[in-house]
């Protein structure tokens, strides 16, 4: 009666090293085949990229966040006019190159910045127009082509000044030439109004150079915006001192953080400089 189960045994064991067998022939398999759902990703869309990378930095200060100023004019060419007003105590401004991109709220996310907004103009061959200085660093030299003006930032104190004959003065921290010169000495420097209305970007200096103000005027269409002298008059009437108009068109872009969130409007076309600015957060 004991014989059948030692007879049982070998062929038990047998069973269970055939199976094994069978499973291990089985995970060789499956981890040699290829898996489907880990396809290789597509290549993303093109994207301008920031070139260099290295222009943007994470900054030691995070700026405050900012809420601007909103007015939207009505007519044919319906606007709205974004001011962001940036006190210079504590403040910072530096310029980001953005390698002829778009994305100007990835350079805000890098930099910490409050707001970052298009900067001035490039020639045909996509180089930096006009002088550009950064902490206190040469970018780009003057141009007399160019002309129109240089908003200088010097010892936390902002001017405006011809482009003609400028020369840096000593500890200028930042510096940008564009044009025209919107606002001299509190009055229009628009001569006549063209009549051509297109979206803007401008500096507007404020309260003896102790403030700027960012001012951004864009449709919801491209093309819409004010006229460079409807631009000027508005500058004028809000008490600016100083302003010059920076690169505009398709150029015009800017972007901001309010409430824990990202906004902006961003270029409908390239971007070669950017202006970030850090504002100063309470108590500093």
């Amino acid at each position: 009666m004991l014989a059948a189960p030692m007879q049982t045994r070998p062929l038990f064991a047998v069973g269970i090293l055939t199976a094994a067998l069978g499973v291990l022939l089985t995970l060789r398999a499956v981890s040699s085949a290829p898996s489907p759902a880990l396809a290789a990703p597509s290549p993303p869309a093109p994207q301008a990229a920031l070139q260099p990378t290295a222009t943007v930095t994470t900054s030691s200060i995070a700026g405050a966040e900012v809420t601007p100023e909103i007015t939207t004019l009505t007519g044919d060419d319906a606007f709205r006019l974004l001011v962001f007003d940036v006190p210079l105590a504590g403040a910072q401004l530096r310029v980001r190159d953005v390698g002829m991109g778009r994305d100007l709220a990835h350079v805000l996310a890098e930099s910490g910045a409050s707001l970052v907004v298009n900067g001035g103009f490039f020639d045909p061959a996509e180089r930096p127009e006009g002088l550009v200085i950064s902490a206190g660093a040469t970018l780009s030299p003057r141009s007399d082509t160019l002309g129109g003006g240089v908003v200088a930032l010097v010892d936390g104190r902002a001017s405006l000044a011809a482009a003609e004959g400028f020369v840096a003065a000593p500890r200028t921290d930042f510096a940008i030439q564009a044009r025209p010169r919107l606002v001299v000495d509190g009055k229009s420097g628009i001569a006549r109004d063209d009549g051509r209305a297109a979206e803007r970007t401008a500096i507007c200096v404020r309260e003896q150079g102790r403030a700027l103000e960012v001012i951004v005027a864009r449709g919801e269409a491209p093309g819409r915006g004010p006229t460079l002298a409807l631009l000027a008059d508005m500058l004028v009437s809000r008490g600016c001192e100083g302003a010059l108009n920076l690169d505009g068109g398709p150029s015009t872009g800017v972007a901001w953080r309010e409430h824990g969130e990202v906004r902006g409007l961003a270029p409908r076309g390239p971007v070669r400089h950017a202006i970030a600015v850090w504002v100063a957060t309470s108590g500093e």
